[in-house]
């Protein structure tokens, strides 16, 4: 079993995700702002996205390649193209979002 791509070179990975952070924008799959000091786990945290999948190819590394996310909306948005993804409802918000 090969090796994640992602973490092939942790250095790099941490940099772009850092520069992404940095930016502060919102949710690219459906625009909605990211909190972005909320834990790892949490449905509505950020994540780093890929918009052509790791899987199809893309690369995890190249800025050009990468947009926030929720967790959410990544997981519902899997590997595939965010237009064939048809598009992904945006987050239920919960009153602690407000």
């Amino acid at each position: 079993m090969s090796a994640n791509p992602r973490y092939s070179n942790g250095n790099e990975r941490r940099k772009a995700r850092s520069w992404l952070r940095d930016q502060g924008l919102p949710c690219h799959i459906c625009g909605q702002p990211i909190v972005y000091d909320l834990p790892a786990g949490d449905p509505m945290s950020f994540e780093v996205d890929e918009i052509v999948p790791v899987s199809k190819g893309g690369s995890p590394y190249d800025r050009g390649n990468l947009a926030p996310a929720h967790r959410i909306c990544n997981q519902r948005r899997g590997n595939r193209d965010i237009a064939e993804a048809g598009g992904v409802d945006p987050p239920i918000r919960t009153s602690r979002d407000w």
